[in-house]
Protein backbone atom coordinates (compact mmCIF):
# COMPACT_ATOMS: atom_id res chain seq x y z
CA UNK A 1 0.00 0.00 0.00
CA UNK A 2 3.37 2.42 0.23
CA UNK A 3 2.95 3.28 -3.31
CA UNK A 4 -0.82 4.27 -3.23
CA UNK A 5 0.16 6.83 -0.69
CA UNK A 6 3.00 8.10 -2.38
CA UNK A 7 0.82 8.27 -5.52
CA UNK A 8 -1.97 9.98 -3.72
CA UNK A 9 -0.08 12.36 -1.47
CA UNK A 10 1.42 13.71 -4.41
CA UNK A 11 -2.07 14.28 -6.53
CA UNK A 12 -2.92 16.13 -3.10
CA UNK A 13 0.96 17.43 -2.33
CA UNK A 14 0.33 19.48 -6.20
CA UNK A 15 -3.20 19.33 -7.00
CA UNK A 16 -5.41 19.55 -3.94
CA UNK A 17 -7.12 22.80 -4.58
CA UNK A 18 -7.30 22.35 -8.35
CA UNK A 19 -8.86 18.69 -7.93
CA UNK A 20 -11.03 20.05 -5.00
CA UNK A 21 -12.95 16.73 -5.18
CA UNK A 22 -10.03 14.22 -5.47
CA UNK A 23 -8.62 16.13 -2.28
CA UNK A 24 -11.38 15.46 -0.64
CA UNK A 25 -11.88 12.33 -1.85
CA UNK A 26 -8.03 11.06 -0.58
CA UNK A 27 -8.13 12.91 2.59
CA UNK A 28 -11.15 11.23 3.43
CA UNK A 29 -9.99 7.77 2.22
CA UNK A 30 -6.14 8.69 4.03
CA UNK A 31 -8.37 9.54 7.33
CA UNK A 32 -10.78 6.79 7.24
CA UNK A 33 -8.01 4.02 6.15
CA UNK A 34 -5.54 5.34 9.13
CA UNK A 35 -8.60 4.85 11.42
CA UNK A 36 -9.67 1.80 10.46
CA UNK A 37 -6.31 0.32 10.64
CA UNK A 38 -6.61 1.40 14.20
CA UNK A 39 -9.89 0.85 15.27
CA UNK A 40 -10.76 -2.29 13.09
CA UNK A 41 -7.57 -4.12 13.45
CA UNK A 42 -9.67 -7.28 13.88
CA UNK A 43 -10.83 -6.81 10.26
CA UNK A 44 -9.69 -8.04 7.37
CA UNK A 45 -7.70 -5.69 5.07
CA UNK A 46 -10.60 -5.75 2.24
CA UNK A 47 -13.00 -4.71 5.18
CA UNK A 48 -10.80 -1.60 6.33
CA UNK A 49 -10.41 -0.62 2.61
CA UNK A 50 -13.96 -0.24 1.94
CA UNK A 51 -14.90 1.26 4.85
CA UNK A 52 -11.89 3.81 3.65
CA UNK A 53 -13.21 4.04 -0.13
CA UNK A 54 -16.74 4.84 1.30
CA UNK A 55 -15.75 7.59 3.02
CA UNK A 56 -13.90 8.99 0.45
CA UNK A 57 -16.35 8.63 -2.33
CA UNK A 58 -19.16 10.41 0.32
CA UNK A 59 -16.30 12.95 1.00
CA UNK A 60 -16.57 13.60 -2.63
CA UNK A 61 -20.35 13.79 -3.50
CA UNK A 62 -20.32 16.05 -0.79
CA UNK A 63 -17.78 18.47 -2.10
CA UNK A 64 -19.80 18.26 -5.80
CA UNK A 65 -22.89 18.73 -4.37
CA UNK A 66 -22.85 21.29 -1.70
CA UNK A 67 -19.44 23.76 -2.77
CA UNK A 68 -18.59 25.02 0.28
CA UNK A 69 -19.73 22.41 2.97
CA UNK A 70 -17.59 20.53 0.77
CA UNK A 71 -14.99 22.85 1.91
CA UNK A 72 -15.40 22.43 5.51
CA UNK A 73 -15.76 18.44 4.71
CA UNK A 74 -12.31 18.52 3.52
CA UNK A 75 -11.14 20.53 6.38
CA UNK A 76 -12.83 17.90 8.48
CA UNK A 77 -10.61 14.74 6.66
CA UNK A 78 -7.74 17.01 6.65
CA UNK A 79 -7.51 18.41 9.80
CA UNK A 80 -8.32 14.85 11.21
CA UNK A 81 -6.09 12.76 9.47
CA UNK A 82 -3.26 15.09 10.78
CA UNK A 83 -4.73 15.21 14.37
CA UNK A 84 -4.43 11.03 13.79
CA UNK A 85 -0.92 11.19 12.35
CA UNK A 86 0.21 12.95 15.58
CA UNK A 87 -1.33 10.49 17.88
CA UNK A 88 0.39 7.72 15.77
CA UNK A 89 3.38 9.41 16.25
CA UNK A 90 2.98 10.31 19.65
CA UNK A 91 2.16 6.80 20.13
CA UNK A 92 -1.41 7.45 21.30
CA UNK A 93 -4.27 4.83 20.54
CA UNK A 94 -6.22 5.66 22.95
CA UNK A 95 -9.13 8.61 22.47
CA UNK A 96 -8.84 8.73 18.22
CA UNK A 97 -12.01 10.12 18.42
CA UNK A 98 -11.09 12.99 20.57
CA UNK A 99 -7.74 13.44 18.74
CA UNK A 100 -9.58 13.20 15.44
CA UNK A 101 -12.65 15.65 16.53
CA UNK A 102 -10.17 18.24 17.87
CA UNK A 103 -8.05 18.02 14.23
CA UNK A 104 -11.19 18.12 12.28
CA UNK A 105 -12.61 20.88 13.76
CA UNK A 106 -9.64 23.12 13.47
CA UNK A 107 -9.25 21.94 9.65
CA UNK A 108 -13.27 22.50 8.98
CA UNK A 109 -13.51 25.56 10.55
CA UNK A 110 -10.02 27.20 8.58
CA UNK A 111 -11.20 25.30 5.28
CA UNK A 112 -14.50 27.36 6.01
CA UNK A 113 -13.31 31.06 6.42
CA UNK A 114 -9.94 30.38 4.30
CA UNK A 115 -11.57 28.80 1.63
CA UNK A 116 -8.81 28.55 -1.23
CA UNK A 117 -5.64 29.48 1.01
CA UNK A 118 -6.49 26.57 3.47
CA UNK A 119 -7.13 24.50 0.96
CA UNK A 120 -3.96 24.62 -0.14
CA UNK A 121 -2.25 24.21 3.25
CA UNK A 122 -4.21 21.51 4.15
CA UNK A 123 -3.92 19.54 0.82
CA UNK A 124 0.08 20.33 1.03
CA UNK A 125 0.44 18.83 4.64
CA UNK A 126 -1.80 15.74 3.76
CA UNK A 127 -0.09 14.73 0.66
CA UNK A 128 3.36 15.66 2.68
CA UNK A 129 2.03 13.49 5.08
CA UNK A 130 1.14 10.53 2.90
CA UNK A 131 4.26 10.39 1.06
CA UNK A 132 6.32 10.48 4.46
CA UNK A 133 3.92 8.15 6.37
CA UNK A 134 4.27 5.34 2.98
CA UNK A 135 8.56 6.82 3.22
CA UNK A 136 9.21 4.87 6.62
CA UNK A 137 11.92 6.76 7.50
CA UNK A 138 13.86 7.68 10.71
CA UNK A 139 11.99 10.48 12.98
CA UNK A 140 14.07 13.38 11.85
CA UNK A 141 14.24 12.54 8.24
CA UNK A 142 10.52 12.01 8.10
CA UNK A 143 10.27 15.58 9.86
CA UNK A 144 12.70 17.67 7.27
CA UNK A 145 10.89 15.55 4.37
CA UNK A 146 7.76 16.70 5.45
CA UNK A 147 8.37 20.32 5.82
CA UNK A 148 10.00 20.26 2.48
CA UNK A 149 7.44 18.90 0.57
CA UNK A 150 4.39 20.54 2.30
CA UNK A 151 6.38 24.12 2.02
CA UNK A 152 7.28 22.98 -1.77
CA UNK A 153 3.40 21.80 -2.66
CA UNK A 154 2.18 25.07 -1.07
CA UNK A 155 4.66 27.28 -3.47
CA UNK A 156 3.24 24.98 -6.42
CA UNK A 157 -0.39 25.13 -5.48
CA UNK A 158 -0.11 29.06 -4.41
CA UNK A 159 1.36 29.53 -7.73
CA UNK A 160 -1.61 28.14 -9.44
CA UNK A 161 -3.58 29.75 -7.13
CA UNK A 162 -2.36 33.19 -8.50
CA UNK A 163 -3.78 34.57 -11.72
CA UNK A 164 -1.18 35.80 -14.56
CA UNK A 165 -2.75 38.56 -16.12
CA UNK A 166 -3.46 38.04 -20.09
CA UNK A 167 -1.13 39.89 -22.78
CA UNK A 168 -4.27 41.89 -23.47
CA UNK A 169 -4.43 42.90 -19.57
CA UNK A 170 -0.64 43.89 -19.68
Amino acid sequence: MPIVNIVLGLILLLLGRRLFWAFVAVAGFLVAMQYANAAFADQTEAVRILIALGAGVLGAIIAVVLNRFGFAISGLYAGGYLALSIANAAGSNDNLWVWFAIGGAIGAIAAALLMDWAIIALSALVGAGAIVDAAGLAPLVSLILFVALAIVGMLVQGKQLVRTPKPSEQ
